[in-house]
């Protein structure tokens, strides 16, 4: 049997894994570099891991947003595993091929998960990037884990800056809650900024885990204290489209630079929330020349 079949809790009553799986591997076949599928065990579960790139390189990690999985990289893994050693990861509670064996309920456990998976990869440090959901855990292991960590990426963070707006919660709840076709293309349209297209396989895979499963994830998003960005002391990149509909853009923006020393933070033009899905070939530039340039102490 599977890994990710033993367990399946982020399952609906009638939800069918097959056709989560599928979509999972239909959207991992627009990886256009090799790769390896791992499982690292942690005592939060069985982690999965995609590992692309030299084995030499710098280690990076990718943490994705909520819903999805590792495979919402596929538009930017070409490019980042070029130059580093990149492990994408399936959050554990996630639609995605982790087993969760105990929930990751707090910032503290999701510490204790992050050491711990990075002993098991025998990394001692690495740049994290995380993207909304992933983007909020990044903010949260800089802040108390910043020994393990190089620099960051935080894209379109969800709610750590500011909090996320009625109508935004209301329209994610909504679409989990009574997951139509039509509510969750409508979502992600919403989420999408004008004009621009995200690829058709990840919307797909949104779409079947969304109907079949629903992330059972204890860590929610929330706005993080100023006491606690102002431990963030690794370089950091904040990353966020003029078009996110989660909150005040530019007040986000403001209380980064307020809280975080030293960060640089870019309003990107024309990009919603999806922003590595939308913008994949400026992200990219965006993040390595960051995380490839040397930095005064």
């Amino acid at each position: 049997m599977n890994v990710e079949k033993r367990v399946n809790p982020v399952y609906r009553k009638r939800g069918n894994p097959d056709l989560v799986m599928n979509a999972y591997n239909n959207t991992l076949k627009q990886w256009k570099v090799p790769f390896d599928s791992i499982y690292v065990s942690t005592s939060f579960g069985s982690v999965h891991v995609l590992v692309s790139g030299k084995e030499n390189a710098e280690p990076m990690v990718l943490l994705h947003g909520f819903g999805f999985s590792s495979t919402m990289w596929s538009e930017n893994i070409s490019a980042l595993s070029d130059h580093y050693r990149v492990y994408a990861i399936d959050f554990p509670g996630d639609i995605n091929r982790s087993v969760s064996a105990q929930s990751i309920k707090n910032k503290t456990d999701c510490a204790l998960w992050f050491i711990e998976m990075m002993d098991r990869l025998h990394i001692d440090q690495a740049h994290v990037c995380g993207h909304s959901y992933g983007g909020f855990l990044t903010l949260v292991l800089a802040s108390r884990v910043s020994e393990r960590i190089r620099k960051i990426v935080i894209i379109s963070p969800g709610a750590g800056l500011q909090p996320q707006s009625i109508r935004f919660f209301i329209r994610c709840l909504l679409a989990g809650m009574r997951p139509t076709t039509k509510r969750i293309q409508n979502l992600m349209d919403y989420m999408t900024g004008d004009g621009n297209i995200i690829n058709q396989a990840i919307k797909n895979q949104f779409l079947v885990s969304m109907q079949n499963a629903l992330p059972r994830t204890k860590l929610f998003v929330s706005y993080i204290k100023d006491n606690e960005l102002e431990q963030i002391t690794v370089p950091a990149l904040l990353l966020i489209g003029d078009q996110d509909i989660q909150y005040d853009v530019e007040r986000a923006i403001k209380r980064a630079r307020e809280t975080i020393n030293g960060i640089e933070a870019i309003v990107v033009p024309h990009a919603g929330h999806g922003l590595p899905l939308e913008k994949s070939e400026i992200v990219n530039r965006f993040m390595l020349d960051f995380l490839g340039r040397k930095m005064n102490k």
